[in-house]
């Protein structure tokens, strides 16, 4: 390994998670409403931005090194393990698209994603033009967290400790990276890195996790933007009868 190495080790385990989650999350939620969703777009740039610039100092330090990309999981391997996690994304994606829809078609459903959805809520898309900004930072984030924290740092944890160790490590290094989430949002984050990880170990490549990845957030900022913009009619008083203004019935006579 390289210093290099242990700076980008550094970074993604201590800096990382105050610069790119606490400090933003902080300016969206000081933002006046008139402009949190400049600052919501502002900030989406800037997690594409410094997450590729991770990524392109990690394909740098490779290919100094003349490190193996397969070392990094950026190799395809077909087989079995593939195969079987590749039909098992298939089943789940289309058992949520079912649980989805009857829960955006009821408004105790929507108010249930909408506590889920709470601890992240400054980040979300809030209407369908931010959602096109939003599935470039869920499809970025696929891609880089996953040679970031499934790939480099099991690689780096992997020179001091075994592989599932290393596993781990990254994966808690992961949930600590979403601290902004609250304890609840660090803990599921870390169960879902260690997830992803052990789906790493089955299929030998980064594809299948990077596909998870992506499709989980997308999923997460397509529920938000339908359940705000839902708000409006779900929190409304309801309407008086139009033939009384008090909303009584109206004499026939």
């Amino acid at each position: 390994m390289t210093h290099a190495d242990h700076l980008i080790a550094i970074f993604l385990v201590v800096l990382s998670p105050l610069l790119s989650g606490m400090l933003g999350l902080r300016r969206l939620r000081m933002a006046t409403p008139g402009g949190v969703a400049a600052a919501r777009a502002r900030t989406y740039g800037r997690v594409v931005v410094t997450q590729w610039a991770r990524v392109g100092a990690v394909v740098w330090i490779w290919v100094w090194a003349r490190r193996s990309f397969a070392d990094l999981g950026l190799a395809w391997r077909g087989g079995w393990g593939t195969i079987g996690a590749l039909v098992g994304v298939a089943v789940v994606v289309a058992f949520m698209l079912r649980q989805r829809r009857e829960a955006l078609a009821d408004p105790d459903g929507r108010d249930e994603i909408r506590a889920r959805l709470e601890p992240t809520r400054p980040l979300l898309p809030h209407d369908r033009a931010e959602y096109a900004g939003f599935a470039v930072v869920a499809i970025t984030a696929g891609i880089c967290e996953e040679i970031l924290y499934r790939g480099y740092l099991p690689w780096y944890f992997a020179h001091v400790m075994p592989w599932w160790a290393a596993m781990l490590a990254a994966a808690a290094a992961f949930g600590f990276g979403h601290a902004y989430q609250g304890a609840r949002g660090m803990l599921v984050t870390a169960l879902l890195g260690a997830f992803l990880g052990a789906v790493y170990w089955l299929t030998g490549t980064l594809v299948v996790p990077m596909l998870i990845h992506a499709l989980m957030d997308l999923h997460s900022g397509d529920l938000a933007w339908r359940v705000y913009a839902a708000e409006v009619d779900d929190f409304a008083p309801p309407l008086a009868d139009e033939g009384d203004p008090d909303g009584g019935p109206v004499d026939a006579a």
